[in-house]
């Protein structure tokens, strides 16, 4: 039975590969997507919409600055849920108030990145996250 369960348990570390996989990809994605808006940054300001403030230049300042943490805390798994949980909800964001008229086919990378994110929701950052490695060693502090 013991054998059976070791077993189980070696199988599944390659889940926490995939995940760690799964994070340095949409965080590099995230990355390159925030130098390309900084590229372009002339054409982009002239389509962001002034969510929070009466400017887009403000809004598109903070908002970058907020991906590029989140997209930071998904790479080296810290805070991997709230991150994922924050860029899910701004991709909820764009298809419903800030694109509502592209219709589906127009938002199906905002689609796959929900659905990103939705995984590293629900599995965090895995056992080769930040947040893991210092949980450990808090816990054998406390022993």
């Amino acid at each position: 039975m013991m054998r059976q369960l070791l077993e189980i348990l070696r199988q599944y570390r390659f889940i926490d590969r995939a995940i760690l996989f799964l994070r340095l990809f949409v965080g590099t994605l995230i990355a390159l997507h925030i130098i390309d808006k900084l590229q372009t940054y002339n054409f982009v300001l002239t389509g962001y919409p002034a969510l929070l403030f009466e400017s887009s230049w403000a809004t598109f300042v903070i908002f970058t600055l907020l991906e590029a943490i989140f997209a930071v805390m998904i790479i080296l798994g810290f805070g991997t849920r709230f991150a994922a949980f924050i860029m899910a909800l701004g991709m909820f964001v764009e298809i419903f108030i800030v694109y509502p008229s592209l219709g589906w086919l127009g938002v199906e990378r905002q689609i796959l990145y929900i659905g990103i994110y939705v995984t590293l929701i629900v599995s965090g950052s895995g056992r080769y996250g930040l947040e893991t490695r210092l949980d450990r060693r808090h816990k054998k502090s406390q022993f």
